[in-house]
């Protein structure tokens, strides 16, 4: 069985990680669109799990090609 690693990395590395600006990634959070934030007892940050950030990201690319598909048949349709 393969061992999964994880990490937890502060908003600041999401930043950077994703090259999203910060208002944007409060503003997909807030409307439950990006990885919830883990909250510490006792840790001033929220952290989040790059596993599940990378899942994020993986997603965003399969709607990206889902609409590609979408706009290929469209076009074809217009023809």
């Amino acid at each position: 069985m393969e061992k999964i690693v994880d990490k937890l990395i502060k908003k600041v590395e999401i930043l950077e990680y994703v090259c999203i600006g910060e208002t944007k990634i409060d503003e997909i959070i807030k409307d439950g669109k990006f990885v919830k934030p883990i909250f510490i007892d006792g840790f001033a940050h929220a952290l989040y799990s790059v596993n599940e950030v990378q899942e994020w990201i993986k997603l965003q690319k399969q709607k990206r090609d889902e609409n590609s598909d979408v706009i290929k048949v469209v076009k074809k349709q217009q023809k």
